[in-house]
């Protein structure tokens, strides 16, 4: 069956929309998010070849990953351009970036479909769970491709299978089923639409790339209780909370102490969570 594609505008104005409202959230949880994810925005560096200098593009950077952590490999005459739809996720990564004393990163509004730069006006591109967003992903990264000079490297990540992926799929199953409500229809960009190796490559393949490989990386979240994973996952993950939006704050709350229930088998002897979560990461030469 052909998957069904959403409407490419209509589309994007939500992600503009739920991302805006989550902004709040991953500022709140800053500390958590940038420790547990941090192996991820390192190798998407690595493996995309940024070195001292370049100049880099990074598509859809939400809060500023990996474009802070490309900014320190690149150096003062290096140059990083992160784009994200949300300003308000903008601001976010301009305090970071003022915080750490980052000085070398341009911040551009822009959905991934909509990048306009010279031709071969960059080193490397990169997208760490951003590009996967995108309804006409394959295009963008075509797109994204022209701006790259011969030779260039795009690094991409995805998250893997959702039994791989507790910390997004437990709470978005549990709610699903809570509310009685049908999985997105296949093609439906989302943080699980591109689950396994040959999904993620598909779009730098999609998007013209050569020499396109995909890698596997193992990343650790910790919680002090499930109580306090239901608050993460309700204010940084707008696919779950938009399935919420419209009930009446009694069912709202009754999700969520279903979801407290789905992960507390997985706490430790003293009541943390643990949940290990695989990423896929992505790169193709241009």
């Amino acid at each position: 069956m052909e998957a069904t594609k959403p409407d490419a505008v209509e589309f994007r104005a939500g992600q503009r929309r739920d991302w805006g409202s989550a902004a709040k959230g991953w500022h709140d949880w800053q500390e958590l998010i940038v420790s547990a994810t941090a192996g991820v925005s390192r190798r998407l560096v690595e493996i995309a070849g940024i070195q001292a200098g370049d100049r880099v593009l990074d598509v859809a950077a939400g809060s500023g990953e990996p474009a802070l952590t490309a900014a320190q490999v690149v150096g003062p005459q290096g140059e990083i351009v992160a784009t994200d739809i949300s300003p308000e996720m903008l601001a976010y990564a301009r305090e970071r970036a003022a915080a750490a004393g980052i000085d070398n990163v341009e911040f551009i509004e822009a959905d991934a479909s909509s990048l306009d730069f010279p031709p071969e006006s960059f080193d490397a591109a990169l997208s760490r769970w951003g590009i996967i967003f995108e309804p006409e992903a394959e295009a963008a990264a075509g797109r994204i491709r022209r701006f790259l000079k011969p030779g260039g490297r795009m690094a991409i990540s995805s998250w893997g299978p959702p039994e791989r992926v507790p910390m997004l799929a437990v709470p978005m199953r549990t709610v699903m089923t809570r509310l009685n409500v049908s999985p997105p229809p296949p093609g439906t960009p989302g943080p699980l639409s591109r689950p396994t190796s040959e999904a993620i490559a598909g779009i730098l393949e999609g998007g013209g790339f050569s020499d396109v490989e995909v890698e596997q990386l193992e990343l650790e979240f910790e919680w002090d209780s499930p109580e306090e994973f239901a608050r993460f996952a309700r204010e940084i993950a707008p696919p779950i909370t938009a399935l919420l939006a419209n009930h009446p704050p009694d069912v709202r709350e009754a999700t969520w102490a279903a979801v407290v229930a789905a992960v507390r088998p997985h706490t430790d002897a003293n009541g943390r969570l643990h949940l290990a979560n695989l990423a896929l990461l992505a790169t193709g030469r241009a």
